[in-house]
This record gives C-alpha cells, sequence and structure tokens, in this order.
C-alpha cells in the first residue's frame, strides 16, 4: 500500500507539472504568433517578422528554460474571416497577413524533451507535447475618446490648478481679475500642459498605425461636462461653450477611405481644441457612451472589430456609474482600453478594461502616455485567430 500511495503522489506531481509545461509553451506560443503578426504588419519583411517571432518564443520559459523554435516552426500567410464567422489561415498565400507558430516540446522540436521528477519511477525519460497559434491583422474600427475637461490645461506635475509658465497663448491680465482665472480662460500652454502632451501622444498613435498594411478606421469623440466660458475677449458675442460629448471627427466609411485623410482630420480636430480654453468636469460615462454610439452607428461594419482608447487625467463624477457604460460597451461588442493620466491606478478604470476584454495603462508622465499609445496603436489590430 505505501508503494502504491508513493506512486500515486509521484504521478500526481508530475502530472500537475506536465499542466504547467503545456500552459507555459501555450503563453510562450501565443506571444510568439502576435509579436511574429505585429512585426509583419510593421516592417511588412518576412525575414523580420520570422526572427521577432523566434526572439519572442525565448523570451517565454518553458520548464524553466527559455522557449526555442527553429525558423521552419514560423509558417507565413492568410487569414480571413468566413461568413460563418470563423477565421482560416492558408499557409503561404499571398499578400501576407498572419503568423502561425508551430512549437514543439520533445520529439522534433528544437527545444528538448522537459525531465519529470519521477521519471525513471514511473518510466518515463521526459515529457514531450507541442502547441499552434495563429495571429492576424483583424479588420479594427477605433474611436479615440479624448477627456477635454479644464484640467487638460494644467502641468504635468498632477497638482490641481497648477499651470506652465510663460503661456504664449494667455489672454490679456485685463480682462481677469486674478492669474488663476486668466489661465483657466485662456487656451492650454501649446508644449507643456496635458493637453499638449495628450496631442504628441495621438499623433504617435497616429504615426505608428499608418505603418501598419490596412490602418483602421478611426474616429475622435471629445468630453468633459457642459460648460460655457464668458471671462475672456468677446464673450459678449461668442462665447465658448462646450456640450458634454462631442463626436469631433466621424468613423469614415468604408468605401473610398483614405487613412491619410483621416489622420490628419483627428489632429486638426485636436490642434482646434488648442486654440480655445478647455473646460467642464470629468463625465467619463458620457464621453464613453458617446463612443459606443459612433462606433455601432453610420459607417459601423458588423464584421469589424470596434476598440474604444478612453483616455482621461480625472476621477469620474457627475455622471452614471462608469461600470454601467462599460456593460452596454461589451454588450455591443466593443472593447474599451484606458489610458489614465497622472491619476495613479483607478480601480474603476481596470474594472472598465476587464470587464470588456481591453487594457488599462495608469501612466504618470509624458513618456509613459506616449509609449501607451504607441503600444495601442501596435496591438489592437492583431488577433488570435487559432
Amino acid at each position: 500500500m505505501l508503494l502504491a500511495f508513493a506512486t500515486t503522489v509521484a504521478f500526481s506531481i508530475d502530472f500537475a507539472y506536465m499542466q504547467l509545461v503545456r500552459s507555459e509553451l501555450r503563453a510562450a506560443t501565443d506571444a510568439a504568433a502576435k509579436a511574429g503578426a505585429e512585426a509583419l504588419m510593421r516592417t511588412r519583411n518576412t525575414s523580420a517578422a520570422v526572427d521577432t517571432t523566434r526572439e519572442v518564443a525565448a523570451q517565454n520559459k518553458v520548464g524553466g528554460r527559455n522557449f526555442m523554435i527553429r525558423s521552419s516552426d514560423v509558417v507565413l500567410g492568410q487569414a480571413s474571416v468566413g461568413n460563418d464567422g470563423l477565421w482560416r489561415f492558408t499557409e503561404n498565400l499571398l499578400p501576407y497577413n498572419a503568423v502561425r507558430v508551430n512549437s514543439r516540446v520533445g520529439g522534433t522540436g528544437l527545444f528538448p524533451a522537459v525531465p519529470l521528477f519521477f521519471g525513471k519511477l514511473l518510466g518515463k525519460d521526459g515529457f514531450s507535447t507541442s502547441a499552434k497559434a495563429t495571429a492576424a491583422q483583424q479588420s479594427v474600427e477605433i474611436c479615440l475618446c479624448i477627456d477635454r475637461s479644464g484640467s487638460m490645461s494644467y502641468n504635468m506635475d498632477g497638482i490641481d490648478f497648477r499651470f506652465a509658465a510663460n503661456n504664449p497663448l494667455l489672454y490679456p491680465s485685463s480682462y481677469y481679475s486674478t492669474q488663476r482665472n486668466r489661465n483657466i480662460h485662456s487656451p492650454p500652454h501649446p508644449d507643456e500642459s496635458r493637453w499638449a502632451y495628450l496631442r504628441a501622444a495621438v499623433a504617435e498613435f497616429l504615426s505608428e498605425t499608418s505603418k501598419l498594411t490596412n490602418p483602421p478606421r478611426t474616429a475622435l469623440v471629445t468630453w468633459s461636462s457642459d460648460a460655457s466660458l464668458t471671462l475672456y475677449p468677446g464673450s459678449v458675442s461668442a462665447p465658448v461653450i462646450y456640450t458634454t460629448a462631442t463626436t469631433n471627427v466621424a468613423l469614415p466609411t468604408i468605401s473610398g477611405f483614405n487613412w491619410s485623410a483621416n489622420a490628419l482630420s483627428i489632429q486638426n480636430s485636436l490642434n482646434a481644441l488648442a486654440q480655445k480654453p478647455l473646460a467642464g468636469a470629468t463625465r467619463l460615462s458620457d464621453g464613453l457612451d458617446r463612443a459606443v454610439q459612433v462606433l455601432t452607428g453610420t459607417g459601423s461594419q458588423v464584421q469589424s472589430n470596434k476598440v474604444v482608447i478612453l483616455m482621461t487625467d480625472g476621477m469620474w463624477g457627475d455622471c452614471r456609474d462608469p461600470m454601467l457604460a462599460a456593460q452596454d460597451a461589451a454588450a455591443a461588442g466593443v472593447t474599451v482600453h484606458c489610458v489614465s493620466m497622472l491619476t495613479g491606478t483607478q480601480e474603476i478604470l481596470t474594472r472598465v478594461a476587464n470587464l470588456t476584454g481591453g487594457r488599462y495603462y495608469p501612466t504618470s508622465d509624458a513618456n509613459g502616455l506616449r509609449n501607451a499609445f504607441r503600444e495601442l496603436a501596435q496591438t489592437i489590430p492583431i488577433v488570435l485567430t487559432e
């Protein structure tokens, strides 16, 4: 009985270890396929795609060792979605838009079989297994959902009502009772305000997106709360008025779509907002609701994946619970990626992203903000199809 008990324990330990190896192999294979597909779309170079796939595979550990695959384990081809909604991969079919990785542990694979703790007792020298993953560029529709509340005029210190010095866009001081009012009612600093750094991050996003074989059709929604600024030149005849959420750039139709024109419209809209004061509170749910409407309305294609990139520098308030908006987004098949600036990690944004299948990027400086938008541009169009 003792021998039987020891054998059962040994088998249980090794069985659990084999499951761990399978999970590690799956993670390494998925990561390698996605990285290869991203490199293929970005560089349009097959050798670079294969090299990147192998490099990322080697960055993952399987059984405590860096995983390895051969170049021949990386297969390029074309993946497409059928009328039944299923992806199909055809090897070596041009133009390439997908990467398949055939991973093996042991057997004919470059990576040897994984030794078991009680292999000799069980009469098994090592554990062999395999995995396969295919990643491809997907058809995507994106809505940039940007916070334009008054705090976006602040500097990057993370302190309320702290404005960048020497703002060349400040209106004459004779219009205002205090310097704070002058800053609040003037356009944000063109280089050192949060709005300026946001514009630079979006420019990074658009630049990275332009490298894709098929850049996604992209809309722009900006939001805050209803606001009217009257303490500025010309306020009597033409006050600055903001509505809660505005569709600054509608989702382009697929017919005659031109990415360069799309990107230019987004940049021009953000630049135009930089020429007048920003105002209002953080009515986050209103902005998210409008973004979902844009991605499910005119110009939207049923078969496209719909993605919102929600960016804010504040805490939500004076609106419905963002989780209710996230539930509506998820029900509409919309993924929401969240980016925060200078707020620390927000639990509510983590939950919104998790519920909709997105990611959350809390950022604390300009570099972090740019990196978040760059990573989103590179990874959003890539999906695991198998």
